[in-house]
């Protein structure tokens, strides 16, 4: 395919930076470091009918931030948040603050307006090089367009931008070096994006319904195909279109990991989560790498964002999160669904 300048349509979009924006900051170790065991580090709850009460007779420490009120338009199902730790009250202190801001970012994604209502697409890009294949969107930041004009920068769990600047391009590789994570979402452009490539090493993958037909590949991609992705239950198109610049095996690789994270994340916006169980840890912040789904009184689903199938259903919730913990090699995991289903078998 002869390299030339393309536009994508953006019949519909998907807001996946507030996917993005969910993704919660809790502290990381090897794996090896997270064995020991695990419990909850936050919830958040109403002040009038106070947290689960499961969730304050097991942590011997305890401290609660309020009002923890997320900034509209977010609407939340919590204004206080609590901090729980069997370790010492420092770290329940922290993660109390850290619980309101983690949940109202990921509250941010779930509310009205905050995936861009009922939109059916979206698209990620890599501005930069090499990933060696496929797609990794945890922890990625987003980049929007801004009505006055110019664009602006989001990385997760964060409420003001990293940035602003004229030039997508660069600030997108800005994004990149400050999540540490090479793909980017694209957010508010309007029905078509224009991409300048010098390297002619970028990527992109959109979502999009077949019956609609298949967008025109951002900027001057040489390398495009397109696949078919089970994504119709989460209203997020039927299909992927997938570009690169550098080579058709490289397109490959991405098609073939973008079907999993693109569904988790849709899928994650009707979950209500509202805690985050795993380990405390010394060092640099990492996202919540899966998460625990209540579906009935000790009825639980696992979902991880590599994945298209669910584990479960379990009867033991913590033992659930402790192999999602250990396949993900992550050091947290989100709980969603009604918190009454996680209370013991009386």
């Amino acid at each position: 395919m002869s390299p030339q300048p393309r536009l994508i349509r953006f019949t519909s979009r998907i807001s996946l930076l507030a996917l993005l924006a969910a993704l919660g900051a809790v502290t990381w170790s090897t794996p090896a470091q997270a064995r020991t065991p695990g419990g909850v580090i936050g919830v958040g709850y109403y002040d009038h009918q106070g947290p689960p009460p499961w969730v304050d007779t097991a942590c011997k420490y305890t401290a609660v931030y309020k009002p923890c009120h997320c900034p509209p338009p977010t609407v939340a199902n919590f204004d206080s948040a609590m901090g729980c730790s069997n370790e010492s009250q420092a770290w329940a202190d922290r993660d109390a603050l850290n619980s309101c801001t983690n949940l109202c970012a990921r509250a941010a994604k779930d509310s009205p307006g905050g995936g861009n209502g009922n939109n059916n697409g979206g698209v990620a890009g890599r501005p930069g090089g090499s990933t060696t294949g496929g797609i990794s969107l945890g922890g990625a930041g987003t980049l929007a367009a801004r009505e006055s004009g110019g664009y602006v920068a989001f990385v997760p769990f964060s409420l003001e931008p990293i940035g602003h600047a004229e030039q997508k391009e660069q600030l997108a590789e800005a994004l990149v070096e400050a999540t540490s994570v090479p793909w980017v979402f694209l957010e508010g452009m309007g029905e078509s994006i224009q991409w300048e490539d010098p390297k002619g090493s970028a990527a992109f993958v959109q979502a999009y319904w077949s019956d609609r037909g298949a967008p025109n590949p951002i900027g001057h991609c040489k390398h495009s195909l397109q696949v078919s992705c089970p994504l119709q239950d989460v209203k997020l198109g039927d299909s992927l279109q997938v570009c690169s610049g550098e080579s058709d095996e490289d397109a490959q690789k991405i098609a073939e990991t973008s079907c999993a994270p693109l569904r988790y994340d849709a899928l994650s916006r009707s979950w209500n989560t509202w805690g985050v169980f795993g380990y405390h840890h010394e060092g640099p912040y990492r996202a919540p790498t899966a998460t625990v789904l209540a579906v009935g009184p000790q009825q639980f689903l696992g979902f991880v964002p590599s994945s298209m199938e669910a584990m479960g259903p379990y009867e033991d919730w913590s033992k659930l999160a402790d192999e999602l913990l250990e396949r993900t090699e992550g050091t947290s995991v989100w709980l969603a669904g009604p918190p009454k289903f996680y209370s013991a078998k009386e």
